[in-house]
């Protein structure tokens, strides 16, 4: 079924003129290590769907984006550059504003297929959140664009495209939640920002060795039949791992997490799907996203960049004959390392370099996880989100495999993942192994 979304011309909301800013006078803000990476790179878009929710509320997030920007006033700048290379760049706080959208579409969101595979519903997607083609993103753009689209069914969805060099997955969150706060008429945020934080400005270059040799090694042909997949790992599959992890492992206690066992059973099902049995001493490489905070002693309510990569690498055959509990004894001690890459030059992994030096982009596999970093407890006016997506308009393929793991999804007993990693001709086996393991 095509569904057609009817847009409004898009607005600028800034901060009311009435309000005075909490800022304490600082024309631009000079951004991080961290930050500076997403400078270059084409915005995210995040989209949050409400089952129910009243024109009323709909009306109030207008208000309420307006209101929040008094106290996140650097999302209303632009992002300026001095010459001096990369370290000149800083957010302007120029008070410019944010771009707002309406739309509406005659359909509710089952109809829509919101809640069904992604596939199905991409063309939808597409219109359901302010996108920029590729290379025509700007100095001169909005920080921040976001678009309100209600369904007939009072289903409404949210889609906020940001430029990550101003905030992060939680740093984004924790903005969002405000503006719920707001249109619930809160007088403030619960949560008091700050996008200084001497502690995060101080810290060098968290770069990671692996990465950067994998990117720069040239483009894989490989990287042009990659599909886009949504899968589930079932609940059932991740308690299991739990228990095993629990009964097996010598470890002082410390429970498998959720994103721990999804982790494990991702790297191996793709690892033996994508590697011939001939090739197990072929390199093979995981990272995964962590948020910093904690490690750098980052102020409460920083929603700057502070998230690191960290490496894994081992070989495939290694890594395909591996027992579930092994390898999330693997991702624990990649974790349990992460203070390092505060001590080191120029990051962590010098061993696990040597491993994959000269390794396939191809035979990398990046994951992110949007659970646990405020989405889901984003409350527009009564409920929270009954879904979660990331989601983009491909200019060309991902620069190397990745995948971002879901909060839950109304109807779904598992954990949400959509993986951008596999060539068509082995999504079969990749969904196999998946299946195997139930």
């Amino acid at each position: 079924m095509s569904v057609a979304v009817r847009k409004s011309s898009s607005a600028i909301i800034r901060p009311p003129e009435s309000m005075t800013t909490t800022t304490s006078g600082a024309d631009a803000i000079k951004l991080t290590t961290m930050d500076r990476g997403f400078v270059m790179i084409p915005p995210f878009t995040v989209l949050l769907v409400f089952e129910h929710l009243s024109h009323e509320a709909v009306e109030g997030v207008r208000r309420a984006l307006s209101q929040a920007l008094v106290h996140y006033y650097p999302f209303a700048g632009r992002i300026s550059s001095s010459g001096a290379g990369d370290d000149g760049f800083s957010i302007r706080c120029t008070g410019e504003g944010v771009e707002f959208v309406t739309g509406s579409v005659d359909c509710g969101l089952t109809e829509a297929k919101i809640f069904g595979e992604l596939s199905s519903a991409k063309t939808l997607l597409d219109e359901l959140a302010v996108f920029y083609p590729v290379g025509s993103y700007g100095s001169d753009d909005p920080l921040l664009s976001v678009q309100v689209t209600e369904f007939s069914c009072g289903g409404v969805v949210l889609g906020a495209t940001w430029n990550h060099a101003v905030a992060d997955g939680p740093g984004i969150a924790q903005f969002l939640a405000a503006v719920g706060e707001l249109a619930r008429g809160l007088p403030s945020p619960l949560i008091l920002p700050a996008r200084y934080d001497d502690a995060v400005s101080r810290l060098p270059p968290l770069s990671n060795p692996i990465v950067h040799d994998v990117l720069a090694c040239p483009e894989s042909p490989d990287m042009e039949l990659v599909v886009s997949l949504e899968v589930m790992v079932p609940s059932a599959l991740i308690d299991r791992v739990k228990a095993e992890y629990r009964s097996c492992s010598d470890d002082n206690g410390r429970p498998c997490t959720t994103f721990e066992a999804v982790l494990a059973i991702l790297w191996r099902s793709r690892v033996r799907a994508t590697m011939p049995a001939s090739s197990e001493t072929t390199p093979v490489l995981l990272t995964f996203a962590t948020d910093m905070r904690g490690c750098v002693g980052a102020r409460a309510g920083y929603y700057g960049n502070c998230i690191a990569n960290q490496p894994i690498a081992a070989t495939s055959g290694a890594v395909a004959s591996a027992s579930l509990v092994d390898l999330v004894g693997m991702v624990k001690r990649a974790k349990a390392r992460l203070p390092d890459k505060l001590k080191e030059e120029h990051g962590s992994g010098s061993a696990q370099q040597r491993l994959f030096a000269g390794g396939r982009r191809y035979n990398m596999l990046h994951v992110s996880s949007w659970r646990n970093i405020g989405f889901e407890g984003v409350d527009l006016g009564g409920e929270p989100p009954a879904r979660v997506m990331y989601h983009s308009r491909w200019g060309g393929p991902p620069p190397f495999p990745i995948s971002m793991v879901y909060p839950p999804c109304r109807g779904k007993d598992g954990v949400n993942v959509l993986l951008v990693a596999v060539k068509e001709e082995h999504a079969e086996a990749f969904l196999g192994e998946l299946e195997r393991h139930t």
